[in-house]
């Protein structure tokens, strides 16, 4: 059995990490989408309203947390968040953008996202199937080991055979 409170019996110290992560998210976007459109960060009171908001999403996930400790959990986290805000408006971040990245994609846009996610598997594993046979095997003895005994003795052509030092450069 779980040492994790069941759903109704727990706090917010309670959730998991991913939960507490995506709590996090939302209120950094709320907070992002709060100065893009006045171009400023909230003051306490549209700050309060704000984690409110928030909190109605978190008591669904833990019915015994408290308001004034999450207020106060949100309110730490967005002492830094000026900052950033203001690095990602730098880089371009528009309220479209925000909006673009927020609404739900269609299957016609997953499909293309698994599709690319595929072709880059592919790309990775054929990369590293070539990086495989370009590397023989070696160490300081043998220049290449073509197998090993039961006794798992290495066996194969020594660096001295082929007129080699030691890791020398083929080149």
């Amino acid at each position: 059995m779980s040492s994790r409170p069941q759903h109704k019996d727990r706090k917010y110290k309670d959730l998991s990490m991913k939960q507490k992560t995506r709590i996090a998210e939302k209120t950094y976007s709320r907070y992002l989408r709060f100065f893009l459109e006045n171009s400023r960060m909230p003051d306490v009171n549209e700050a309060a309203s704000i984690h409110k908001k928030l909190f109605e999403s978190v008591r669904s996930l833990a019915p015994l947390a408290d308001f004034e400790s999450f207020d106060v959990l949100c309110n730490k986290r967005a002492e830094t968040y000026e900052v950033r805000i203001q690095k990602e408006i730098s880089q371009g971040m528009t309220l479209e953008k925000l909006d673009s990245a927020s609404r739900k994609k269609t299957p016609e846009e997953k499909a293309e996202v698994q599709k690319k996610k595929q072709e880059l598997r592919r790309k990775k594993k054929k990369r590293k199937a070539e990086h495989t046979i370009d590397t023989p095997e070696q160490d300081d003895r043998f220049f290449f080991i073509a197998g090993y005994t039961s006794g798992g003795a290495p066996y194969g052509v020594t660096w001295e055979e082929m007129g080699l030092e030691p890791w020398e450069n083929l080149e």
